[in-house]
This record gives structure tokens, sequence and C-alpha cells, in this order.
């Protein structure tokens, strides 16, 4: 009688999730919404974020886009060091307009708004 060792089972292949595009998580279109978020996008919200507002939004845009990022990256869809080349090549913008008792924060990627936020003015 031999002692034979318990075969594992063959591997099952594992189903690559789909990418998180730009288009499925913001009102994009043309050539953004059908790009993966990168790290580096994220990063570069993050940063405007932090540098106009003081802080990153908690589930805001810098946010959104640092969640679907990260699932990119853990996918293999893109490198923790990866940046969009249309984001890189047309930035992202954050634009504060202060108007009487209220603040207006509009946050662009590539020219294209993917995220607007009302806050009254600290009195």
């Amino acid at each position: 009688m031999s002692q034979e060792r318990p075969r594992k089972p063959p591997a099952v292949e594992q189903q690559q999730e789909p990418p998180t595009k730009y288009g499925d998580i913001f009102p994009v279109s043309g050539e953004l919404s059908s790009k993966p978020v990168a790290p580096g996008d994220a990063a570069m919200m993050q940063s405007a974020e932090t540098s106009v507002l003081g802080k990153t939004l908690k589930g805001g845009t810098a946010a959104v886009m640092q969640s679907a990022a990260t699932r990119n990256e853990r996918a293999g869809v893109v490198g923790h060091r990866d940046v969009t080349k249309v984001v890189e090549n047309e930035g992202v913008t954050l634009v504060e307009t202060d108007l009487p008792g209220t603040r207006v924060i509009t946050e662009s990627v590539a020219n294209q708004v993917i995220g607007q936020h009302v806050q009254p003015h600290p009195q």
C-alpha cells in the first residue's frame, strides 16, 4: 500500500476583473472615458485637493479615483507609477469659486468636469 500524497485540484483560472475606466465612474466622454484610472492620476488629484483645500475630501473625487486606481493595480491593469497619457498631457484642475455664503469646488481631469462640491462658507 503506497502512501500517496493527496493531489491538489488543478488551478482554476482566475477570471480577471475588467478595468475601472473613467467612463465607469464619472460623466466623461471621448478618449478619457475608455481609459483605466491609474495611480498617478489619483495622486495628481489628491495633490490638487490638498493644495487648494488643505486636505483630501472624504468620499470626494480623489478618493474615488484612488479606489479605482487601486482596483486596477491589483488586477494588473496598471502599474503603481502609471499615469494615463491624456491625463499626463492635459492634467487635473481644481477650481474654487467663492459666491456669497457659498464655496463651489469644481474638479476636472483632462479638461472634463468630474466632480463639483458646494459648501457653505465658514462664518
